[in-house]
């Protein structure tokens, strides 16, 4: 059956509620753009809304994105074609293109982005490592590995499964690890996480946008942090994300094409 804007972004929501995200003073998730009774045939799926996202839902007649990335995080006095953010706005409502973000509830939810990375990097007995709702349910995880192993080995591990060839270590490379925290995206901007980690009882931090004081706070309290990129840590799991909307979209009979975008790309070379 033929379903709604507001029917296709409640297949996200029923997979990572609303309730979920981190701080509602912090977070900006929901419909960012257009109208919930509107008709809709084909999403895309991407992490971020750039042009290139909009320009290829207008050709492939999408009416929908569902990013993980907010649109709009921060409050904005106007919507001018001046700025870039103001074009990409007109030029999707111009278009009758509806956006939707899943942020920090997608972070945080069973099955969503760290239970992902954990589960690529082969973690076991992954519990969350703050708590927010249960013990599946907060921020970031923890769990350990089969057998200890030197950092510089899980290092090589977190290129290979997250592609990325730009990942640095912060402490000593040859430190044996076996606990290991997984904190999706920034959780390198503030030491609180570094602190969170250990009192889990983690010998390594995985983790990206590594602040400098915090790297120093992390090799000074002992604690071993693998830094990937912020983009290839969380455009891994787009993919799991079509796949878990096709599965609900298949259960409810809804008449959708889920995408994902093929025009996303770092924008560190």
């Amino acid at each position: 059956m033929a379903i709604t804007v507001g029917e296709a972004v409640k297949l996200i929501r029923d997979f990572a509620p609303e309730e979920c995200e981190y701080k509602k003073e912090y977070d900006n998730i929901g419909l960012i753009l257009g109208d919930e009774n509107m008709p809709v045939s084909r999403v895309v799926c991407c992490l971020d809304v750039t042009m290139n996202v909009i320009d290829e839902a207008l050709n492939l007649g999408a009416e929908l994105i569902i990013s993980h990335h907010p649109m709009l995080f921060y409050p904005v006095k106007n919507i001018s074609a001046e700025t870039v953010l103001g074009r990409k706005l007109l030029k999707a409502a111009a278009n009758g293109i509806a956006i939707y973000a899943a942020h920090t509830n997608l972070d945080f939810v069973r099955d969503g982005i760290n239970d992902y990375v954990a589960q690529l990097l082969g973690l076991h007995n992954v519990t969350s490592l703050e708590p927010y709702i249960d013990g599946e349910i907060g921020f970031g995880r923890v769990g350990e590995l089969g057998n200890k192993v030197y950092c510089s080995v899980l290092k090589g591990e977190v290129e290979s499964v997250l592609h990325d060839s730009y990942v640095r270590t912060i402490g000593e490379p040859y430190a044996q690890v076996k606990r290991v925290a997984v904190i999706n995206g920034g959780g390198g901007g503030d030491t609180k996480w570094v602190d969170a980690a250990l009192k889990a009882g983690a010998d390594c931090l995985i983790t990206a946008d590594v602040r400098h004081h915090v790297a120093v706070y992390a090799y000074e309290s002992g604690l071993t942090i693998i830094e990937p990129q912020h983009f290839t840590m969380e455009h891994c799991y787009i993919s799991r994300l079509v796949q878990i909307l096709k599965i609900e979209a298949k259960a409810r009979h809804a008449e959708i094409e889920i995408l994902q975008s093929q025009v996303e790309h770092n924008p560190r070379f």
